[in-house]
């Protein structure tokens, strides 16, 4: 055993006292915090909104789980863009059995379809500003899981889909 006079162990014993509370706040403090993201706000521009791009030249994209973005009632997704081909939208519009009057297709607007668990029941329209976030850099001909991440990257004020090259 070391010998030690009374202050050495002093010192030995406020380091460990100090220790201590570094390790317990390394444990705790995590558990207290709230997460950075807010989960299903069932918007993607509002989720989006609420997150702060990473900086650097080796980040490319953010990558968001529309999972985590709309509720358990979907179980899957894909866009529908006004600078999609028109045969593609007109296929989504039958599929999804959508009419005219649901969608705006000026170019101010594109749509996150969420598709429902419950089979029977309608699409869910997400209209997504795309000045704000542009969901429509690459049409998408298919649909997706819910839990597909998707990647966005921030280009002067406005998310886009897709990676930043």
């Amino acid at each position: 055993m070391l010998k030690l006079n009374n202050a050495n162990r002093r010192w030995i014993g406020l380091a460990l006292a100090l220790w201590l509370i570094a390790l317990i706040a390394i444990i705790f403090l995590p558990m207290s915090r709230g997460g950075a993201q807010a989960s299903h706000t069932d918007s993607l521009a509002q989720s989006l909104q609420q997150t702060q791009a990473a900086n650097g030249d080796s980040v490319v994209a953010e990558l968001v789980n529309p999972a985590l973005v709309y509720n358990e009632s979907f179980v899957g997704y894909t866009t529908m863009c006004p600078t999609d081909p028109a045969e593609l939208t007109q296929a989504k519009m039958q599929a999804f059995q959508l009419d005219g009057a649901q969608v705006d297709m000026s170019g101010k607007y594109g749509y996150m379809v969420l598709l429902p668990a419950q089979q029977g029941e309608e699409v869910t329209l997400d209209r997504v500003n795309l000045d704000t976030v542009d969901i429509c850099t690459v049409p998408q001909s298919e649909s997706f899981p819910l839990n597909t991440p998707i990647p966005f990257y921030l280009d002067d004020g406005t998310w886009k889909m897709g990676i930043n090259s």
